[in-house]
């Protein structure tokens, strides 16, 4: 079946997964790997589905480290994310050849409402018709319900949807929905799977 859809994950795949935000924020908190490791696991997966507000979050990263209010704000953690937005190498020429063909590009992000703005003027938004956060539609991969959000909007079948995302765990899930699906490994290897499904 002929695709229809390029979906693409963000972290991993258009941008390098790495260690920035972090970093920065045990820099600038003085706080430890192990004990920002426990937010990111913890309270941190409830604001990624939208269970958490902004305010909320900030209250409780405030709470849990004994923290000033006034020094956890939305504009540190925005910033912090700044810093980690490098584009993955070769990415955008992809982008570039995708948005020449007749498919649509569309993005599926587990993220936050302030990563999200973080990443709203970036330079690769345009190139995409539509972005699902996993904040707004309250599922995030590799629920089956993230997957559906996509093709419930589209309205295409399953197989019409070409999915690419670094985790393993998410491609085979979304093979399990009915999706197209590979594993992002560079983007001398994508180029290769997309000309291999007629993409490009």
């Amino acid at each position: 079946m002929k695709v229809k859809i390029v979906l693409f994950d963000a972290v991993g795949v258009l941008f390098p997964a790495n260690t920035v935000v972090g970093d920065d924020l045990a820099r600038r908190f003085e706080l430890s790997e192990e004990q920002l490791f426990v937010m990111w696991k913890g309270f941190y997966q409830d604001y990624t589905v939208g269970k958490l507000t902004t305010e909320q979050f900030l209250d409780m990263f405030a709470n849990m480290y004994s923290l000033p209010r006034d020094q956890v704000t939305e504009d540190v953690f925005i910033e912090s994310f700044n810093g980690a937005l490098a584009p993955m190498p070769g990415i955008q020429n992809i982008l570039a050849k995708l948005s020449k063909t007749d498919v649509t590009l569309a993005m599926l992000s587990d993220t936050t409402p302030m990563f999200a703005h973080a990443r709203s003027k970036w330079l690769f938004s345009n190139y995409f018709d539509h972005i699902f956060l996993s904040f707004e539609i309250g599922h995030k991969k590799p629920d089956p319900q993230a997957f559906q959000a996509v093709i419930d909007y589209y309205n295409v079948s399953p197989e019409e949807i070409f999915f690419i995302d670094d985790n393993e765990r998410n491609v085979n899930a979304a093979i399990r929905c009915g999706m197209q699906a590979v594993r992002f490994e560079g983007t001398e290897t994508l180029q290769k799977a997309l000309v291999q499904a007629g993409i490009l």
